[in-house]
């Protein structure tokens, strides 16, 4: 008698049903930038809270929640972090955050800050591994609501020269979820929407937006569970997945 096989398999079954109808013809890659090149997955604000827990500061999730925007607020009203590299643009954030907060603890603000830059190292050195495999075959291009600064990020993290197409919202003045910024990345690539791939961990600021603009879609859920129906053409745990999903 055949066995059943167990959910998430069924599931991987389903996924890779999928794959070569959602893989074919797929001529160029964007990735979002924040918790997708820099992170397993998860946005800034998730990680942050993971630190302040680390550094023994307990504090309700919407009170981190609410300081994080603040952070991500401030940096986009500074004009100056638009010249700041990842390592003082991570500082500022966190410096905003505990002023949020009206917490005074500079060795908190530089354990948060380096924590979260050594993590953002690491998986930005990985995303580079495998960006570096996917150029082989595909144009590849970074579309992230940013502060004016994401060209000099991704050209300190080795990034930028793999890339076709770099998109910064505040250089660009349009902003995610608007599919505009989309629609553009597609327009500098010179390719139709349906002849690009987003990639992103964000349901509402990437698959959505770029869904609506007409481009295929792979979510990079990280450890979260995946809804049903999928929301996106592919569901990824990990970048390097994407590899195998498209074939590469």
């Amino acid at each position: 008698m055949a066995r059943s096989l167990p959910l998430r398999s069924l599931r991987q079954l389903r996924v890779d049903h999928r794959v070569t109808s959602h893989a074919a013809g797929v001529r160029a890659i964007l990735f979002d930038f924040g918790g997708t090149l820099d992170g397993p997955g998860l946005p800034w604000g998730e990680r942050f809270a993971a630190l302040y827990r680390e550094a023994g500061i307990e504090l309700p999730a919407a009170t981190l929640q609410s300081a994080t925007a603040h952070g991500t607020r401030s940096a986009y009203r500074a004009p100056h972090v638009a010249s700041l590299d990842l390592r003082a643009t991570i500082s500022f954030h966190v410096a905003c955050q505990l002023e949020h907060l009206a917490i005074e603890d500079p060795l908190v603000a530089e354990q948060i800050a380096t924590r979260f830059f050594l993590q953002a190292t690491a998986a930005l050195a990985d995303s580079r591994a495998v960006l570096t495999r996917l150029a082989r075959r595909f144009a590849l291009g970074v579309v992230s609501n940013f502060y004016g600064n994401l060209e000099r990020v991704l050209a300190d993290a080795g990034i930028a020269p793999l890339l076709s197409v770099a998109i910064d919202s505040t250089v660009a003045a349009v902003s995610k979820p608007d599919p505009a910024i989309f629609i553009l990345a597609v327009a500098r690539l010179g390719l139709r929407a349906s002849d690009v791939l987003v990639v992103g961990d964000s349901l509402d600021q990437d698959i959505a937006p770029a869904h609506t603009a007409g481009l295929r879609t792979a979510w990079l859920a990280g450890t979260r569970a995946w809804p049903e129906p999928p929301p996106a053409d592919l569901c990824l745990g990990t970048l390097g997945e994407l590899e195998a999903r498209l074939g590469a």
